[in-house]
């Protein structure tokens, strides 16, 4: 079984600017899977917050997530990654890194689940 993704390191290894890229683009994405930009807003402003002193726990994507919408938050998490690869900064390496493994740590999910993927 595969080691459980650590979102605290993956989001600790943001700089300020990736961090702000993220938080961006989480506020503009349309609500197509509501409860993955709930999780991703959450995970982004906790380490906002984070850095400027207020810390409260970060909660895993399965808290956010619903068993039945896995496949689509798997699908838009996906091509979140790829739009930031696309961009291809070096930059942006660690926003990728986290987004691969919020990929890995759905895809995981969907399968210990055992729903179909879409």
């Amino acid at each position: 079984m595969d080691d459980p993704v650590d979102f605290a390191d993956l989001l600790a290894a943001l700089d300020n600017r990736a961090l702000r890229a993220m938080i961006a683009t989480v506020d503009q994405m349309p609500a197509v899977v509501p409860s993955l930009i709930a999780w991703l807003d959450h995970a982004a402003h906790w380490e906002y917050d984070r850095r400027h002193g207020d810390h409260y726990p970060l909660q895993i994507p399965m808290h956010a997530i619903p068993d039945d919408e896995l496949a689509a938050a798997l699908d838009a998490s996906a091509l979140i990654g790829q739009c930031f690869r696309l961009d291809r900064r070096d930059d942006l390496a660690p926003v990728i890194a986290f987004f691969e493994g919020l990929a890995k740590t759905l895809a995981a999910e969907h399968a210990r689940v055992r729903l179909p993927l879409n």
